[in-house]
């Protein structure tokens, strides 16, 4: 049996994109594992399954098999493949975990993608974070035998942001492992290393729950300048820099993130040949 493939990445966040009835006879959890696997599979953060019918709708895998209601890069990934295979027009909307999730194209040459990402909620039974507090921001808790000030916001997902001074003096890979599996977070949690650049420019790389680190995350930076907003770093348009780009986004009410999505390539992949 073959399987047929697109390879995608928004910014450095590498995914999988395959439809629905291509998938249909497997444990897509398990599959997940299968192809993200970047030595025996094809390799990726992330496995995206589009389904067409009773509409339009993403549903989004971890590289440990795991499923997450909302990716922010991903989404802007799946609205590259609908409208390259004319299976969309410049405005719809992608049911998603997190809800309907309206996209609009807004550029072909680059190829830019404007989502509105929902609202963010900070009621902590919601992202959800082991707390008395109203909401849970500017908390400090003990990481690794220092004190870390921590924030959280559900934004499609689970987010946890953490503000330092120099994205490259950071063991992110350790820290977010510690904070992402603390017991405060019963679901686990996303978290971003945020730095500051000025009032309208972030640096942001994000350790996701179920991946590790990774080069971009489209729903971590919407967090990272929702909180940065809130607490009077940032203004309300913001550039976020990651490893290769950035996005723009726009807070208030609702939430936009501007970006871009790449198709790196398409294949047809033996079955025979992935481990599951």
């Amino acid at each position: 049996m073959e399987l047929f493939f697109a390879k995608y990445h928004g910014l450095g966040n590498d995914f999988i994109l395959v439809e629905e009835d291509e998938v249909q006879t497997f444990d897509v959890g398990k599959l997940a594992v299968a192809l993200c696997n970047r030595h025996t599979g094809i390799g990726a953060d992330g496995l995206i399954v589009l389904k067409q019918k009773p509409r339009l709708e993403m549903l989004f895998y971890n590289s440990d098999g795991s499923t997450a209601p909302m990716c922010g890069n991903g989404i802007r990934c799946l609205a590259h493949y609908l409208y390259t295979s004319g299976l969309s027009a410049d405005k719809y909307v992608v049911k998603t975990g997190a809800g309907d999730m309206p996209v609009e194209i807004v550029s072909e040459e680059p190829f830019l993608v404007k989502i509105n990402m929902g609202k963010p909620d900070f009621t902590p039974a919601n992202i959800p974070v082991d707390t008395y507090r109203m909401e849970f921001i500017n908390q400090d808790v003990e990481i690794l035998g220092e004190t870390i000030t921590l924030s959280s916001v559900f934004m499609g997902t689970v987010h946890t942001v953490v503000f330092v001074d120099d994205l490259e003096k950071v063991n992110m890979e350790k820290t977010g492992d510690s904070i992402c599996h603390h017991p405060m977070f019963p679901n686990r949690t996303n978290v971003n290393f945020v730095q500051v650049i000025d009032r309208e420019t972030l640096r942001v790389r994000t350790y996701e729950r179920g991946v590790g680190l990774t080069l971009a995350c489209g729903s971590g930076c919407c967090a990272a300048a929702v909180i940065s907003g809130k607490l009077g770093h940032t203004s309300n348009s913001v550039k976020v820099e990651l490893a290769y780009g950035a996005l723009q986004v726009e807070t208030g009410e609702q939430v936009y993130m501007t970006g871009p999505a790449v198709r790196v390539y398409d294949g047809n992949l033996s079955m025979d040949l992935i481990t599951m």
